[in-house]
């Protein structure tokens, strides 16, 4: 190369998504309510996340910078990672990022991806139902124990796993009715990862 300029760019495939990660899907641009339900997952789990980060740096200033920890810094940031984890795994499922090995289905046809997934997809609705189920069961018992440094109901810790995974059965409905009415929607894996930025 002469001149010293910079090489031309490589040709981007024909098949490369454009759209921004935070485009809608098939179902967002139908449903204003399930738009709505995906944002607000969003929205939480980033204030949440942020939420942490702010009280774990008030554990360590206090700690370090005043020698004086305050108790319920520590107990409360591992409830709220316990709720960002599972707010963070029903935004997941609605953007069909759950981590997958798609041995199987790289090698399958665009249909046979789609069978495979409807598969799985009937798999997640069973257990996490059964998991919801038996959340709402677990976080009634807790209800009159209380978090030693907090005070806070155990209730309320528990409760992130009947919404998480009642969040993952309603999405894994969603997919599943794009799976059987509008399969042409249904994104390949590679597809999600290069719209979600990964």
């Amino acid at each position: 190369m002469t001149g010293g300029g910079t090489p031309p760019a490589a040709p981007e495939p024909a098949d490369a998504v454009h759209e921004p990660a935070d485009s809608p899907d098939y179902l967002e641009r139908r449903s204003r309510v399930y738009r709505a339900i995906v944002n607000l997952e969003r929205y939480l789990t980033t204030g949440i996340l942020v939420g942490t980060f702010v009280v774990i740096m008030l554990q360590v200033v206090t700690r370090y910078a005043f020698s004086s920890p305050l108790s319920w810094t520590e107990e409360l940031a591992r409830f709220l990672l316990v709720w960002l984890t599972f707010l963070g795994a029903g935004y997941v499922m609605s953007r069909r990022l759950h981590i997958s090995v798609d041995l199987l289905v790289a090698r399958l046809s665009k249909r046979g991806a789609v069978v495979v997934d409807t598969f799985a997809t009937l798999v997640v609705l069973v257990a996490s139902a059964a998991m919801a189920i038996a959340g709402v069961s677990i976080a009634a018992d807790a209800a009159d124990l209380l978090a030693p440094a907090t005070r806070l109901p155990m209730s309320v810790v528990y409760t992130a796993g009947v919404v998480g995974f009642g969040l993952i059965f309603l999405h894994g409905l969603a997919n599943l009715f794009v799976n059987l009415r509008h399969p042409e929607e249904v994104p390949g894996a590679m597809e999600n990862i290069e719209k979600e930025g990964f």
